[in-house]
């Protein structure tokens, strides 16, 4: 699974040149419509080609930019490993590619950086989480978004019990086993200690794995305070949540031994935990919004936006993903432009609102349809009031 971290983002928005292209399609993991996915490629080469005409490239330059993407029409091996969606970027001096967990309206945009909003929802709506399931005699790690779920192998990390307390207790073995199947309630014996002990070999089992878990999350580069999900028996989650450090820890878990529930299982259970977190952080913001739209720390007017965005001063902003607003900014002059319809070496300014804010440290949120907290297609609450004579 390919996920994609801030970094990337951050990267990718450095780009800049006469001629950047950026292309976005859906594809497919199996079934007859991978067939139909080189030939959405080929028809988003044709309009870059068109676009970039427009922009009087010469001919022999835009066959050498579009060589890269080109050679992947025929590559039949290509097509048979890709995501839900396929994501190009590509200017005179570089190419790169990522398959991701989420399918992409056909999309070509050439114009002096990379068009970046199509990437916003993997960052802040299909949410980064993980999953640890666990019981005494399996021991499981998960990352995972809405669509997709990986196994991760994490050196440090027990994979049970027995393994995590053979050097700490050699002549104790403890059993444990629910009381009958499915029952999901826990029963720990062992040969002649008390229930306190038995806890406490259970107690330094979950501490060993809690330190191994520590021990890569500290290593990651950015965990994006990916939230963790619990999978084990109620009594086993309820010990793991005393010894647990890690602050991103939902409260609610997936009740029940895992052991043999399927990976793809763990995740249709976990998300709507997640998701439900997403909905409550996305409805504070939103009534901060209401809140200060009257203010001067809140706008819906795209030009004040687009300039904002810029230069910092938005700590929140929504953008209709579906929407596009072609135009032209100038941040020295704060003369931003808006047309009907695109022109060559035109941007779409709600993308460079969200890229701008996204790398000023705000946060974007792009959701569907009438969630909007606006009839505008952008709409933001500023880190400080801002009066509208300030913005020119």
């Amino acid at each position: 699974m390919q996920l994609l971290p801030h970094s990337v983002l951050q990267s990718l928005s450095q780009h800049s040149g006469d001629r950047a292209i950026s292309m976005y399609l859906p594809t497919h993991i199996k079934g007859a419509e991978i067939q139909q996915d080189p030939i959405r490629l080929k028809n988003l080469l044709s309009e870059a080609e068109e676009q970039l005409q427009q922009l009087d490239t010469p001919e022999s330059e835009i066959r050498k930019l579009l060589d890269p993407m080109s050679k992947l029409l025929g590559d039949e091996e290509f097509w048979r490993h890709q995501s839900q969606g396929l994501a190009l970027f590509r200017t005179s001096d570089s190419f790169e590619m990522y398959r991701l967990p989420r399918s992409f309206d056909s999309l070509v945009v050439v114009s002096d950086r990379f068009h970046l909003k199509p990437l916003f929802p993997l960052l802040f709506e299909d949410q980064l989480f993980y999953i640890l399931a666990f019981s005494q005699n399996k021991v499981r790690f998960f990352q995972s978004t809405r669509y997709q779920i990986e196994e991760m192998h994490i050196e440090g990390v027990p994979n049970s019990l027995d393994e995590a307390l053979q050097y700490d207790d050699p002549e104790k073995q403890l059993q444990y086993h629910t009381n009958s199947p499915g029952s999901g309630q826990p029963t720990y014996h062992g040969q002649g200690t008390g229930h306190d002990s038995e806890n406490s070999s259970i107690r330094r089992f979950l501490n060993k794995v809690e330190h191994g878990l520590q021990s890569h999350l500290n290593r990651v580069e950015s965990h994006q305070q990916a939230p963790l999900v619990l999978a084990a028996v109620d009594e086993l989650q309820a010990i793991y949540r005393e010894v647990n450090t890690y602050p991103y820890l939902l409260d609610k878990g997936i009740s029940g031994n895992p052991d043999v529930t399927e990976p793809e299982e763990l995740r249709e259970a976990a998300w709507p935990k997640v998701e439900t977190l997403l909905q409550q952080s996305h409805q504070e913001a939103e009534n901060k919004y209401h809140t200060l739209k009257s203010t001067d720390q809140a706008d819906d007017q795209l030009e004040r936006l687009a300039l904002a965005a810029y230069r910092g001063q938005i700590d929140t902003v929504w953008v209709a993903p579906s929407h596009y607003c072609w135009g032209t900014v100038d941040p020295q002059s704060g003369e931003v432009r808006r047309h009907d319809e695109s022109q060559p070496k035109d941007l779409d300014l709600l993308d460079f609102i969200a890229v701008h804010t996204f790398l000023n440290g705000g946060t974007v949120y792009m959701p569907e349809g009438d969630r909007m907290p606006t009839d505008a297609p952008a709409a933001a609450v500023y880190r400080y009031a801002i009066p509208t004579e300030v913005h020119a």
